[in-house]
């Protein structure tokens, strides 16, 4: 099983350097930094920049055909990177996970808000293990619920949703799978909302969840 070192809490990640780790942790192809640039949509200095930054935390870049080094990527996300949240919003709801996130996405689609489903039930889609109970949904804007169906709660305990406005474009990029109706994060964020929700089933998740992407 992975093992994530546990130490103070350092300078999170920028953007960018967060999406091009999801990017190489799931991608064993050899690195071209003129690709990277354009498709992350920066500089080809600041992807340099990124390359050496990881290469000081030990990753061998010409070697991530090698799942361990990917891993190590996956490890150093976990203890790194921070979604840039505008806000968060807990919710209790009584039907089914499933039918929960289906009426966020319809609420969204009529606020004309982009969304993407993470954890508790975005890994259950990829590599199922355990039954959605708290699941965490990123926005691009503010969304209204309708408040017969969602109540605001005051603690993770007692939430079946949590609704995070993200200033950070590329977590609502989606992953894809075989329910195009519920767009997901990428694994790689899945897993670190299952590590942060917290629980010994949800890491043991998050390590199925790892070991089928990395495969």
């Amino acid at each position: 099983m992975m093992v994530i070192e546990t130490q103070p809490r350092v300078r999170r990640w920028g953007p960018a350097t967060s999406q091009l780790v999801r990017h190489l942790a799931v991608d064993a192809e050899p690195i071209n930094q003129v690709a990277l640039a354009r498709d992350l949509q920066v500089s080809q200095p600041r992807i340099s920049q990124i390359l050496r930054l990881l290469a000081n935390h030990d990753i061998d870049i010409e070697h991530l055909d090698d799942p361990d080094q990917r891993r190590r990527l996956v490890d150093l996300y976990v203890r790194y990177h921070r979604p840039y949240s505008v806000s968060e919003s807990l919710f209790y709801a009584l039907d089914p996970a499933y039918e929960q996130v289906r009426q966020v996405i319809e609420a969204a689609n009529r606020q004309d808000v982009r969304v993407a489903v993470s954890a508790d039930l975005a890994p259950d889609l990829v590599a199922p293990w355990r039954t959605p109970t708290l699941t965490v949904v990123y926005t691009e804007a503010s969304l209204n619920l309708e408040p017969s169906l969602f109540v605001p709660a005051l603690a993770r305990g007692e939430a079946t949703l949590l609704i995070r406005h993200v200033s950070d474009d590329s977590l609502l990029a989606p992953w894809p799978t075989n329910r195009p109706d519920i767009p997901i994060v990428h694994p790689v964020q899945q897993m670190w909302d299952l590590y942060d929700l917290g629980g010994e089933d949800r890491i043991e998740a998050a390590e199925r969840l790892i070991a089928k992407t990395l495969r």
